[in-house]
C-alpha cells in the first residue's frame, strides 16, 4: 500500500505491459508457422520456442519491454497474452516462470481457461480470459491459437526505476512428452485504451466466431439428418489409422493384385517437424479393419513428407517418396530451396522405392531421380503405368522466375529405374498450380486436376498423346481450396473427382464426368463428409472396390488428434 504526501492511500499506477519485443518477432522465431487471431483479431506477437522439437542450446527466450515507468510506485502492467487450450487428454497444466529484469518473480499456469491469479512475495499476476480456441476452429494443431486474454502484473515500487521500462521474460517448463506447451505475448500497446476502435475490433472478432459457431451447428445438424439431404451420400466410415497424439497425413491407398489394401502415409510429431517417416498399414478384409503397421522409410534429420503407391502389371510395387530437408541442426524449419548449413539428412528430391513382395520389404536408391531441367520437384501423386507400358509421374516445381508453382511430368521407360522430364502439364501466369492428380482413362486420355491458390477452385489440363503435350490449364468448375483431388474411373466409364475443401463448408466432396473429363457435373456434386469443422483435413486417395463401392481415404484433425479415415460409398447416376 502506498500513500501520497497527505497520507492518503493512492491507487497503483496503470501502465501498458507491452511496448516492444526484445526476442525475435514471431515470424523469425517461428519460421514456417503463424498465429491465429486473439480476441481482437490478428496481431503480431512473440512466442516461446516450438514445443514439438525440444529445447535447443541457441533458443531465445520470449522477452519484451513494458512502457517506461513515470514514477517508482506500485504499478500494474497490462498486456495481452495467450497460451494453449489444454486438451482434455493432457493430464495437468504446465507452468512458466516470469522474470522481471532477469530476476525470477513468480511462476504461473499456462493453458488455463478461467480467471486465475498467482502471487509470490510482492509480485502478483492476474489473468482474465477473453477467447478460447479449440480443435473445431479453423486452425491446425501446430498453429499457435489457444486461450487469449489480459494479464495484469502487479509490481512493487522497489523493482522500478523512473523513466525505465521493465524487461519481462517468460520461460516455460520442460514439457512432458506429447504435451502442447507455449506462451505468446501480443504486440498490443493499447490494452488500457477502451475506445470505439478497440471495442469495434472485439465486436468484429465475436461476429466472426458466431458465424463460425453457426456453421459448426449446421454441420452437426446435417450429419444427424442425412436422409433429408439429397446431396448427402450414405457412407460407411472406418478408422484406417490413429496413434494417440501422432500426426498423420497425406495417405495413398491402393488395392494390390492379391486383393489386399495397402495404405502409405507420413507419421510424425507435427505437420512441420524434422521427424517425418513413412509407414504403411494393411487391410485383408476389404478395408473394414486395418493393422500390420510397418515402418517403410525413416532417416535421421529428414522429414519424409509423402509417399504414393503404384503396382505395375508385373506385380512390382513402386513408392515415390519425398523428403523435406529445410531444417537446421536444431530441428527448426527454415524453408527455401537451398541446402541448410549443417543439414545431415537426405538430399532433396523424389526417391522411387521398389518392392517385389507386396510392400513387405523395400529397396531404396541412394540418390533421388534427376530433376533436370528443374530443381527440387515435389509430388503427392502416385506413378501411373500407361497402356503403352511407359510410367509417368506428375510433380510440381517452382517456375523459373520463382513467382508461382507449375506442374510437370516425368517419364520412365525402364520400369521406374530412370526418369526424365517429359512435359509441362500446367503453367498459368499469376496462378500457382500444384499437387496435380493424374488419371489415364480407358480412351487413353490423361486427365490432370490441379490444386490452385486463387480461390477459383481446381484447374484442369488433358493430354491426348499420353503426356507429350497438354491442353491449356483452365478452371475446371470444381470448387475447393487447399487440397489435391483424387481421380478414379468406374466400370461404366464415369470419372469421379473426389476432393476436399478448406473453405466454407469444410468437407469431402465428389463430382462426376460422363464425357471423359471434358466437363464436370458440378450442379450434382455430392457430399461425403461436411462435419469436419477443422480445415486441417483431406488429401484423399480413392479406389473402386470389387463390389462396386468407392473407398476413399483421407486425414482429419479433431480433439487435437489426427485420424486417417476411410469412407465407403456408392455412386448412382
Amino acid at each position: 500500500m502506498q500513500f501520497d504526501n497527505d497520507g492518503e492511500v493512492t491507487a497503483p499506477q496503470q501502465l501498458e505491459g507491452f511496448d516492444e519485443l526484445i526476442s525475435p518477432t514471431f515470424g523469425d522465431q517461428m519460421a514456417g508457422h503463424w498465429l491465429g487471431p486473439d480476441f481482437r483479431g490478428k496481431s503480431e506477437a512473440g512466442t516461446t520456442p516450438e514445443w514439438w522439437r525440444g529445447r535447443a542450446p541457441d533458443d531465445v527466450d520470449l522477452e519484451w519491454r513494458t512502457a517506461a515507468v513515470p514514477r517508482a510506485v506500485d504499478t500494474i502492467f497490462s498486456f495481452v497474452g495467450e497460451s494453449p487450450n489444454i486438451p482434455e487428454w493432457q493430464a495437468h497444466p504446465h507452468r512458466a516462470q516470469l522474470f522481471a529484469d532477469e530476476v525470477p518473480v513468480l511462476a504461473f499456469d499456462i493453458g488455463t481457461r478461467r480467471r486465475a491469479a498467482w502471487s509470490e512475495g510482492d509480485w502478483s499476476l492476474e489473468f482474465s480470459p477473453r477467447q478460447v480456441h479449440n480443435s473445431l476452429d479453423e486452425h491446425e494443431r501446430q498453429v499457435f491459437s489457444g486461450v487469449s486474454g489480459i494479464y495484469r502484473l502487479s509490481s512493487p515500487a522497489s523493482a522500478l526505476t523512473p523513466g525505465c521500462p521493465l524487461a519481462l521474460k517468460v520461460v516455460v517448463e520442460s514439457p512432458t512428452p506429447g504435451a502442447i506447451v507455449w506462451f505468446a505475448v501480443r504486440a498490443r500497446t493499447d490494452v488500457l485504451d477502451v475506445s470505439a476502435t478497440t471495442n469495434a475490433e472485439q465486436i468484429e472478432q465475436l461476429q466472426q466466431e458466431v458465424i463460425r459457431l453457426k456453421g459448426i451447428v449446421a454441420g452437426l445438424a446435417r450429419r444427424g439428418n442425412e436422409e433429408l439431404i439429397a446431396e448427402q451420400l450414405d457412407t460407411e466410415d472406418v478408422i484406417v489409422y490413429a496413434d494417440g497424439r501422432v500426426h498423420v497425413h497425406e495417405a495413398d491407398m491402393i488395392q494390390l493384385h492379391n486383393g489386399e489394401l495397402l495404405c502409405a502415409m507420413r507419421e510424425a510429431g507435427e505437420h512441420i517437424s524434422a521427424d517425418g517417416r513413412i509407414i504403411t498399414v494393411r487391410s485383408v478384409d476389404g478395408g473394414r479393419s486395418w493393422g500390420d503397421r510397418q515402418l517403410v522409410l525413416e532417416d535421421a534429420d529428414t522429414d519424409w513428407r509423402s509417399a504414393s503407391l503404384c503396382q505395375l502389371r508385373d506385380g512390382t510395387l513402386l513408392n515415390n517418396a519425398l523428403p523435406q530437408t529445410q531444417y537446421d541442426p536444431s530441428g527448426r524449419f527454415v524453408g527455401g530451396h537451398e541446402p541448410v548449413p549443417g543439414h545431415r539428412g537426405r538430399t532433396d528430391g523424389i526417391y522411387v522405392g521398389r518392392s517385389a513382395d507386396d510392400g513387405r520389404t523395400w529397396s531404396w536408391p541412394v540418390q533421388p531421380i534427376s530433376p533436370d531441367p528443374y530443381r527440387s520437384p515435389w509430388t503427392a501423386e502416385r506413378i501411373v503405368e500407361l497402356d503403352t507400358g511407359r510410367l509417368v509421374m506428375a510433380c510440381y516445381v517452382s517456375a523459373p522466375d520463382e513467382t508461382r508453382s507449375i506442374s510437370i511430368l516425368y517419364a520412365s521407360d525402364d520400369g521406374g529405374h530412370n526418369w526424365r522430364f517429359l512435359s509441362v502439364i500446367a503453367d498459368v501466369p499469376g496462378v500457382s498450380l500444384n499437387e496435380p492428380s493424374l488419371l489415364q482413362t480407358r480412351s487413353g486420355r490423361l486427365i490432370s486436376v490441379l490444386r490452385s491458390n486463387n480461390r477459383r477452385g481446381f484447374y484442369q489440363a488433358v493430354s491426348d498423346d499420353r503426356g507429350e503435350s497438354w491442353s491449356p490449364a483452365v478452371p475446371s468448375g470444381i470448387p475447393g481450396e487447399g487440397n489435391p483431388a483424387s481421380l478414379v474411373q468406374l466400370p461404366d466409364d464415369i470419372i469421379l473427382c473426389v476432393h476436399g475443401s478448406r473453405i466454407d463448408v469444410v468437407g469431402m466432396y465428389v463430382v462426376a464426368s460422363s464425357n471423359d473429363g471434358d466437363s464436370w457435373d458440378v450442379t450434382n456434386r455430392k457430399v461425403i463428409r461436411d462435419d469436419l469443422a477443422n480445415w486441417d483435413m483431406s488429401y484423399p486417395s480413392t479406389t473402386v472396390m470389387p463390389d462396386g463401392r468407392i473407398f476413399t481415404v483421407y486425414y482429419f484433425n479433431m480433439f487435437h488428434r489426427f485420424f486417417m479415415m476411410g469412407s465407403f460409398f456408392r455412386w448412382e447416376t
